[in-house]
């Protein structure tokens, strides 16, 4: 496989991705409560695991996972979400050191699926690249590129499935029998979620999201061979 953790690299290594194709990921979730049976940080485990699977595919890198998120369920308990003012200043340093060492294309993949932290990114992205000599910055939502329908929950049938395919060891069914007030905040057919239904979904936002970065790192090339 393919080395693409950038954290597990040496510089030198990273520079040889660097040459081999500019492309960098870097995935942004949250900690947020999602029922009693699956972890706080599964909007941003989910969000590495795309990455992790698109850079064996379309080369580059991925940067360690951001788990800082903004609003959402932040009523509920075990949620850490932060000012949309603390993200927007994290992520536009981060875009300004990615594209000041060369990286040409910078995919911000979100698990978190607030409007407000999509919108937020892409504010954030478009002012980045408003500036000289900037990288493009692609912000997706690896659900919302797939066709399968309905295409996301909040700790329902879907997030449950997936869960259950990428991280079956986090994830505790059993605790929706037990637990007083189970569903509080999640959808009732999470009992409903299964790992085949995860690798299915998974593998078609997969595919999807992987033809969105294509397409950009094709587009990108061609503005740069014409400028």
């Amino acid at each position: 496989m393919r080395k693409v953790r950038y954290e597990e690299m040496t510089f030198v290594e990273a520079q040889a991705a660097l040459v081999e194709r500019p492309l960098v990921y870097v995935p942004i979730g949250s900690l947020e409560f999602h029922g009693c049976h699956l972890p706080l940080g599964l909007d941003t485990l989910h969000a590495y695991r795309f990455c992790l699977a698109a850079a064996q595919r379309t080369a580059g890198v991925v940067l360690p996972p951001t788990f800082w998120g903004t609003r959402g369920h932040e009523k509920y308990e075990g949620s850490v979400l932060l000012e949309d003012a603390t993200i927007a200043t994290l992520m536009r340093n981060v875009l300004e050191r990615l594209g000041g060492l060369g990286y040409r294309l910078i995919v911000v993949t979100t698990g978190h699926y607030p409007q407000v932290q999509g919108a937020l990114l892409k504010r954030v992205a478009d002012e980045y690249m408003a500036t000289p000599s900037a990288a493009r910055v692609l912000v997706l939502d690896p659900f919302t590129c797939q066709p399968m329908t309905p295409q996301v929950d909040h700790g329902g049938r879907i997030e449950t499935s997936l869960m259950l395919h990428l991280h079956p060891e986090l994830v505790d069914m059993a605790r929706l029998r037990t637990q007083p007030n189970p569903f509080r905040g999640v959808k009732p057919d999470c009992v409903e979620g299964t790992a085949e239904e995860g690798r299915e979904r998974f593998q078609a936002a997969l595919d999807s999201f992987v033809q969105a970065v294509e397409k950009e790192l094709a587009s990108t090339a061609g503005r740069e061979n014409r400028s």
